[in-house]
């Protein structure tokens, strides 16, 4: 990590609920999967199954999820 990093860091902070927002995502991509996208849809899915947390805020935030349903309170 660079002195400069959380600087340019745009990952939401906060504790979330990881497994709900896990299953969820692999949910869309199955949806993307059967509706248009195919086997690229398919591959985001099982990507998601391996992903790290942070790598999983990145993935919904791309995908438009609202992550404050996700925030722990």
């Amino acid at each position: 990590m660079g002195l400069f990093s959380d600087l340019f860091d745009d990952a939401p902070k906060g504790d979330f609920d990881y497994k709900r927002l896990r299953k969820d995502l692999e949910n869309e991509y199955a949806a993307q999967s059967a509706g248009f996208s195919g086997g690229f849809g398919f591959c985001q899915m099982l990507d998601v199954s391996n992903a790290s947390n942070e790598k999983l805020l990145k993935m919904a935030k791309k995908e438009g999820f609202n992550l404050n349903k996700y925030k722990k309170r």
